[in-house]
């Protein structure tokens, strides 16, 4: 009776594994739905220029951004990225663009970014952006999601600062020409 009882628990232990492993495997999700834990978290400047310069008033002015994380030039004296589960440790956007702007609204309030990645790679994101005026500083703060290309998923925070000493042009006749924006980007996975 003993070797009757063992015989018979072996395939019932052998079913019971059988079925928490065809559990588990019937479970798992399919390689493409796998969702990224990759994020990155940089430092930079963006050195933008207006044509024409801004005043008070609000017209249609040109915007070419020279936005640099962690790549050092003329006008980005020092940066930093942390990458988590990713390559990439350096990153740039160089956008031109007509938009109506002033010295009292200096971005619109939604757009699309793009940052191409030393790794060849890109990251794309529509973005909602708010101006908040400091006694010392103007931050402008974007907000949004990657929609597609390298950290894919993410949740995205970026904010741009200029001391409020370098909107004192905004009074004159030629008004401000440029503005160089110390830059934070953080993309934190899902």
């Amino acid at each position: 009776m003993i070797r009757r009882g063992r015989i018979h628990r072996i395939p019932v232990v052998a079913g019971l594994l059988a079925l928490s492993l065809g559990g588990a495997v019937t479970t798992t999700a399919p390689a493409h739905a796998a969702v990224s834990l990759a994020g990155i978290n940089c430092t930079g400047w963006s050195y933008t220029t207006y044509s024409p310069g801004l005043t008070d008033t609000v017209r249609p002015t040109t915007v070419v951004v020279d936005g640099d994380l962690n790549v050092i030039d003329e006008h980005s004296p020092t940066g930093s990225c942390l990458p988590v589960n990713s390559t990439a440790t350096a990153g740039e956007r160089d956008v031109t663009a007509v938009i109506d702007l002033s010295c009292n609204q200096l971005i619109g309030e939604s757009g699309v970014e793009t940052i191409r990645w030393n790794t060849g790679t890109s990251s794309s994101f529509p973005f909602t952006a708010t101006v908040v005026r400091g006694l010392s500083t103007t931050v402008l703060t974007e907000t949004g999601t990657v929609t597609s290309g390298e950290f894919a998923g993410g949740h995205v925070v970026e904010t741009f600062t200029a001391a409020n000493l370098d909107l004192t042009g905004c009074l004159t006749p030629t008004g401000v020409t440029s503005l160089n924006y110390a830059t934070v980007l953080t993309i934190l996975p899902l």
